[in-house]
């Protein structure tokens, strides 16, 4: 967890790169440095780097990056019909003033304006690989959970797949830039992180010198655990200076970023705060919430139960990142734990 003045000295650092990358026109550093850890810059990733070398092959490619499996991918030339398979980052491109031809759809969560004219192939679970090929990407974007599976497919049509996952604040900067550098709005883009930056430096600025614990669950149809690690909620309790007691839990074989439910251990770690993220339709969510956890008898000696504090979060701010809205997710939770400075949660 950041202490007040290491978090200051992140955004400083962040401020910093950000005006540097406006006066020189998006200008990137070299690649290769070490990676950031929590209270530094990350570098601007690979993709941003345009051609311009001396060496021919090298001036032949438009962008290349490392994908969230640590696939590279490279592009020759600047696509022109992207097909974006995971919602965040359609948010995403469309924010940067890009357009995708085609996506898909995903329950509780509206494509941004004007990616309602994009094709839709599907759900993002399940989608038609036939109708993805008809419309002739020159690279889709897609998410490792989801889409893995569509790599050999798309290989024999010779079409660039990258599976991107988008959960810190790091990975907002540097897929910021890079969604700039595929639409070709890269001094827009840095326009916008910067002021992200500024929104995020006067909402975190007020934070006071406690701080308090929580536990974020997820509901699913099927199953409930606690988020473990790397989501986007954990990393907006993080920025809060919130400490999520099942951080030091048992991670999940099947999903590392979670552990399994227990009601007994949950008891035991007592946070101040229960926040619920429900996937999928949020009425069988609820249902679910009221059959296997409100039902119980032990549920209720939670002190965040008793005493108010068990919410069920927004998925359209904590499930789903948030972006370059990131602050109005950071303010969200604020209201609700720190009423007092920013204020109550509608």
């Amino acid at each position: 967890m950041l202490s007040k003045p290491r978090y200051a000295s992140y955004i400083t650092v962040v401020s910093t790169l950000l005006a540097i990358a406006l006066l020189s026109g998006c200008g990137t550093e070299p690649a290769g440095t070490a990676p950031a850890g929590r209270g530094e810059l990350p570098d601007a990733p690979a993709a941003v780097n345009a051609s311009g070398g001396n060496n021919s092959q090298e001036a032949a490619v438009f962008a290349q990056w490392e994908d969230s499996t640590g696939k590279q991918v490279v592009l020759h030339k600047k696509p022109e019909r992207i097909v974006v398979l995971n919602p965040e980052y359609l948010d995403l491109l469309y924010s940067v003033g890009g357009q995708a031809v085609g996506r898909t759809d995903t329950p509780d969560i509206q494509p941004p304006k004007g990616a309602e004219q994009a094709v839709s192939v599907g759900q993002m679970s399940s989608l038609s690989l036939e109708q993805l090929v008809a419309l002739k990407p020159d690279l889709v974007i897609g998410h490792p959970q989801f889409h893995s599976s569509l790599q050999e497919a798309l290989a024999a049509s010779g079409i660039p797949l990258a599976l991107m996952r988008l959960n810190s604040y790091e990975d907002i900067i540097r897929q910021t830039q890079l969604m700039g550098k595929l639409a070709g709005t890269e001094p827009h883009a840095t326009e916008l992180l910067a002021a992200l930056d500024g929104r995020l430096q006067q909402l975190l600025s007020k934070l006071p010198a406690e701080t308090k614990t929580f536990a974020m669950m997820n509901v699913t149809p099927a199953s409930i655990s606690l988020q473990r690690s790397d989501t986007t909620g954990l990393e907006i309790a993080k920025l809060l200076k919130l400490t999520n007691v099942a951080e030091t839990l048992t991670p999940s074989q099947k999903s590392p970023t979670t552990t399994p439910y227990s009601l007994e251990k949950l008891v035991e770690l007592d946070p101040d705060y229960i926040f619920i993220v429900i996937h999928g339709s949020k009425d069988t969510g609820e249902r679910k919430i009221k059959s296997d956890l409100q039902s119980n008898p032990a549920w209720s000696s939670l002190r965040a139960v008793k005493e108010g504090r068990m919410i069920i979060a927004p998925s359209s701010l904590f499930l789903t990142n948030p972006g370059l809205k990131l602050d109005e997710s950071v303010l969200y939770m604020g209201k609700l734990v720190y009423p007092e400075i920013y204020g109550h949660a509608d």
